[in-house]
């Protein structure tokens, strides 16, 4: 997988870079003008339990917080690895904890693949009645 990187950014390094010298934007996580463009960007995740790590990838990172943006042509990249996977997701069940609360237990894959402890604070968004992204707290 490094080579195909390589080789795909070797393909784009012809190509104009706009981002290239950038320092100072504004950061969309913590707000301070801490964002600058690196070359060395690594996009690491899990997709159904398995690590997908796609290291020398360009854009802008911060240096306060880490937040990432990924460049057009490493968004390419990732495109095209991302689009060969099975997207889905676990199946849970909504519990009632008392009066007015319910809750949701995780499955032990998505325990064993992310930073998930107990009584860490998370931010639950809404984004339809049938869908909504849970983001954790540190």
């Amino acid at each position: 997988m490094m080579k195909k990187t390589a080789i795909q950014l070797a393909k784009q390094k012809k190509k104009r870079k706009p981002l290239k010298g950038i320092k100072g934007v504004t950061c969309t996580t913590c707000g301070g003008n801490t964002m600058d463009y690196t070359e060395d960007l690594v996009f690491d995740c899990y997709v159904l339990g398995e690590r997908i790590i796609i290291p020398h990838l360009t854009g802008l990172c911060c240096r306060v917080c880490g937040e990432m943006g990924y460049d057009a042509p490493s968004s390419d990249i990732i495109d095209q690895y991302m689009h060969e996977k099975v997207t889905g997701g676990y199946e849970v069940t909504v519990s009632t904890l008392s009066a007015g609360k319910l809750g949701i237990y995780f499955p032990k894959d998505v325990l064993r693949t992310m930073d998930i402890k107990a009584k860490i604070k998370a931010i639950i968004k809404p984004i339809t009645k049938k869908k909504m992204i849970i983001e954790l707290g540190t």
